[in-house]
């Protein structure tokens, strides 16, 4: 039996936002790419070839270090060695450490619980008689920078943490490779390859709203998306292989294919153009994670077709691979909308605990959605509020009931608000006489009825985009 040793950045769609700056979180996603790329890993165990080495069927992660213990003896003394390594290079990411034991990477990870598991907080400084940095607010300051160009240039004050970000931030503008966050280079270069362009993205949240088609170009949308029974799909390709069957498929692989395949179709299926600046400012892909942001008005066709793609391009590999009976996983997901001028990280961590509800909700077995519009609905999540007032759809519910919701997108706000008082506090008789009305009773009724209540579907169409 192996030990296999996994060094991960936990928390990390809250680590990356922890600055409201754009470029805060655009330099924190170039430090994680540099600090456990396949690269900086090799560099770092040069004096522990004999007691480690990189876990190449774990596939490569973002923030994650994945290693293959060549001595039991040495695993504690490895997994310091990391951790000091990452320390040094993310001073203030959350990271925790997980052992595994089996006969490979795949049996090892297919097991119900790790034999430890290891949290290893970011460090609390000592408050000094000193300033708190300028960007997160968290740590006293440094090192002065230099942010900004023209006339919206100055001078800030920032923390050990914050400063990497700085000097990893790049622009996405640049003509130089190197200076692009590794996120938004790899977005670029896989669009490049398929569609033969050379669009920018947005360096800045105003220029990013300003990219959507609809005339209210104010308000941007955050999504987050996770897949769902990846573990119950390792587990039984386990097994399949113990009886010599897929030992030569690569499921890290075919993951991040199908996440990177989702996402390009679902940019695609957005209405404003790609050619010159492409509509998106990625925050992180990686495995089966996406945290993206996007025009308010693109939220709903975007994540609809990352999530039927991502279980499409997964099926596809599987079947190429003669596992077509296997069971496939899903995506779920998480929209906020937001004012452009919001804080980024309450747009995140709003959206971590809607994902996490639409989980929850559904118990990971299917594709779901959870949103919440926080200039409307306020920043704190509806079902914690009152439990059950906002509940997540079901993809397939949500597509079932689409024609239906361009229906109700297509009236109006005045008569959308009166239609939303109607429904919040009087009976479904009156709600029937007002929707036939105005000619939508077929259209209303189903939300009367079905999975989306009528109030739902009604904020929902507040951003919604019609074909």
């Amino acid at each position: 039996m192996t030990i296999f040793l996994d060094v991960a950045v936990v928390q990390i769609q809250s680590w990356l936002a922890r600055t409201p700056h754009l470029r805060g979180r655009r330099g924190a996603s170039r430090m994680i790419r540099e600090a456990t790329m396949a690269e900086a890993v090799d560099e770092m165990l040069t004096k522990f070839t004999d007691k480690a080495r990189r876990n190449i069927a774990y596939g490569d992660i973002d923030g994650v270090i994945a290693l293959e213990i060549l001595r039991d003896d040495a695993v504690d003394e490895v997994e310091r060695h990391v951790m000091r390594h990452l320390r040094k290079r993310l001073p203030a990411a959350p990271l925790r450490s997980t052992r595994w034991e089996g006969q490979d990477s795949l049996d090892a990870h297919a097991a119900d619980e790790p034999l430890v598991t290891h949290d290893w907080p970011a460090p609390v400084p000592e408050w000094p008689a000193s300033k708190p940095c300028d960007w997160c607010r968290s740590w006293p300051a440094s090192r002065e920078a230099t942010v900004g160009a023209g006339d919206d240039r100055k001078q800030v004050q920032l923390c050990e943490d914050c400063g990497k970000r700085h000097r990893y931030a790049g622009f996405t503008t640049s003509t130089t490779a190197t200076l692009k966050p590794g996120v938004e280079r790899d977005l670029l270069e896989r669009w490049h390859k398929e569609h033969n362009s050379k669009p920018t993205l947005p360096d800045k949240f105003p220029d990013l709203a300003l990219l959507g088609k609809e005339n209210d170009n104010t308000h941007l949308a955050t999504v987050y998306a996770d897949g769902n029974a990846v573990g119950k799909l390792n587990k039984e390709l386990r097994d399949l292989r113990r009886n010599g069957i897929g030992t030569n498929f690569d499921l890290p692989q075919a993951i991040s294919n199908a996440t990177w395949s989702a996402l390009l179709a679902a940019i695609e299926e957005m209405s404003a153009g790609t050619d010159e600046m492409m509509p998106v400012i990625a925050h992180l892909v990686g495995g089966d994670d996406v945290l993206v942001s996007i025009p308010a008005h693109e939220a709903w066709w975007f994540t609809r077709t990352l999530q039927i793609t991502f279980q499409d391009a997964l099926a596809a590999e599987l079947a190429d691979a003669g596992l077509a009976d296997l069971p496939v996983p899903t995506v779920s997901a998480a929209i906020v909308f937001h004012h452009k001028f919001s804080p980024l990280p309450a747009a995140v961590d709003l959206a971590g605990e809607l994902l996490a509800h639409a989980k929850k909700q559904h118990r990971g077995q299917r594709a779901s959605l959870a949103w919440q519009d926080i200039t409307h609905d306020g920043p704190y999540p509806l079902h914690h509020q009152a439990p059950g007032q906002r509940q997540a759809p079901a993809l397939d519910a949500l597509i079932d009931a689409w024609a239906d919701l361009d229906s109700l997108a297509e009236l109006g706000a005045s008569a959308r608000a009166n239609l939303a008082v109607l429904a919040r506090h009087t009976d479904p008789e009156r709600v029937k006489a007002h929707a036939e009305r105005l000619g939508l009773w077929d259209s209303v009724q189903r939300f009367l009825d079905g999975p989306i209540p009528l109030e739902d579907a009604l904020g929902m169409v507040r951003w919604w985009r019609t074909k």
